[in-house]
């Protein structure tokens, strides 16, 4: 699912995935990270999410990530308050008091600017991506994110597998995808009336001093010249 892929989901407002209320999972269990109110928090594939405003009204920086131009502009539409736009490359930076909106490729974020993050909520990311890209995904994270760094990460599994987003994710494939660099707590499992597992897992980046750097350092590498 690349970048045109999404921006015809907002071009044909395809938005099934968008929620009108902040999600019941984040309230209850953000507090389970026990993070200053001042700690920078990472939302990929944010869209318009209200999480987001949740999260700010907790006190936190925000940093949200879209593929799309269009939900990055719905959102400070929605906001009161001046916003400065600036570009690094092909990312559109939109700042709104402690909000930082990009719009573009969360992989081509600055390397300083990822290891400054605290914790990172992930609802929509990792359901969002096809099983090939999965693997990238949780390695540049393993790779771009400090030691005791923190994921909130809430996934589902319907009753029949989709060929488009959300896709089912078992916990056995956040064990697969995450154990190597992340302690893993599964917080909660829910089965909805129509059939949806929820599960939620809070991850902490190990630290590579005592669990074995990763080959390459990727994130350095890659972002040292951007």
């Amino acid at each position: 699912m690349d970048r045109a892929y999404w921006e015809d989901v907002w071009r044909e407002e395809e938005l099934g995935f968008h929620q009108t209320q902040v999600n019941r999972h984040l309230q209850r269990f953000w507090p389970r990270l026990g993070l200053s109110p001042e700690a920078r928090v990472l939302v990929p594939l944010c869209g318009k999410s209200l999480d987001m405003s949740w999260l700010l009204s907790e006190g936190h920086d925000v940093i949200g990530v879209d593929y799309s131009q269009r939900a990055q502009e719905e959102f400070l539409a929605a906001r009161p308050g001046p916003v400065r736009f600036s570009e690094q490359g092909e990312l559109k930076l939109a700042y709104q008091g402690a909000l930082l909106f990009v719009a573009g490729d969360v992989f081509h974020l600055r390397q300083e600017m990822l290891h400054s993050v605290d914790a990172l909520y992930d609802r929509a990311a990792l359901v969002a991506l096809p099983a090939a890209a999965r693997q990238n995904y949780t390695l540049f994270l393993a790779q771009c994110l400090k030691p005791g760094a923190q994921i909130l990460l809430i996934t589902r599994q319907a009753p029949e597998e989709r060929q488009t987003p959300p896709f089912n994710i078992t916990d056995r494939e956040v064990e697969r995808l995450y154990a190597s660099n992340f302690r893993i707590e599964k917080l909660h499992r829910n089965e909805r009336e129509d059939g949806v597992i929820e599960e939620v897992f809070l991850l902490r980046r190990k630290d590579p001093e005592t669990y074995g750097r990763l080959p390459g350092d990727a994130c350095e590498a890659r972002y040292a010249s951007a």
